[in-house]
């Protein structure tokens, strides 16, 4: 570890470092994950030191969940301004699994914190790793098919909320062709279902 380590020295910058800062283990850390530098060795036998981030509640279970809701035939999705993107997308519903949570409670909550709406079933679809190369997390994502009727999210006031949307399947996948929705989670959610057979293929996307 010191020789790769030390091999590595020169591939990190930035003040969080400090003048003798940490560089191998975790280099920061808040109450959601961890940034985690790894000295590797290759079978080449090349080595090499990598970043990964990891989610805290990955330690007994998924990291988070994704349900794709449907009412009435419609899929419904809420404005959100991102930070990272530093823009307003247009999403699924998505969260971080708490601690003890198992995946259903965690998509039953983040519907009700989101949307409002109460589910009447959902359907487990498969699970996505977001970025492979990066990040360690595990999402499982849901077909949610909601209950129609009055509705009380219960938005946190650290997150900025924005429209509601209902779309049919072509405007959906309209709307991924043009890339005014782009979140990979929505995308895979929409793809799964149809393969899931729980929705019709879509034979064109609404321009």
């Amino acid at each position: 570890v010191e020789a790769i380590e030390a091999e590595g020295a020169d591939e990190l910058s930035g003040s969080a470092l400090g003048k003798n800062g940490k560089r191998i283990g975790i280099l920061l850390e808040d109450e959601v994950r961890f940034v985690v530098r790894d000295p590797l060795r290759f079978p080449s036998g090349e080595t090499k030191c990598e970043i990964r981030l990891i989610g805290k509640t990955e330690f007994d279970g998924v990291n988070g969940v994704a349900v794709l809701p449907i009412l009435d035939g419609r899929f419904v999705l809420r404005e959100i301004f991102r930070h990272a993107t530093r823009a307003w997308e247009l999403e699924a519903v998505r969260g971080r699994r708490e601690t003890g949570q198992t995946p259903r409670q965690a998509a039953r909550a983040e519907v009700k914190q989101e949307l409002g709406f109460k589910l009447k079933k959902l359907h487990a679809i498969g699970s996505v790793c977001p970025d492979s190369s990066v990040m360690s997390s595990v999402v499982d994502i849901f077909l949610g098919e909601l209950a129609d009727g009055p509705r009380e999210d219960e938005p946190e006031g650290t997150e900025a909320f924005g429209r509601i949307h209902r779309l049919s399947a072509e405007e959906l996948a309209g709307r991924i062709m043009k890339g005014s929705i782009r979140d990979g989670y929505t995308i895979a959610a929409l793809a799964m279902a149809q393969l899931r057979g729980l929705i019709a293929p879509i034979s064109r996307a609404e321009s």
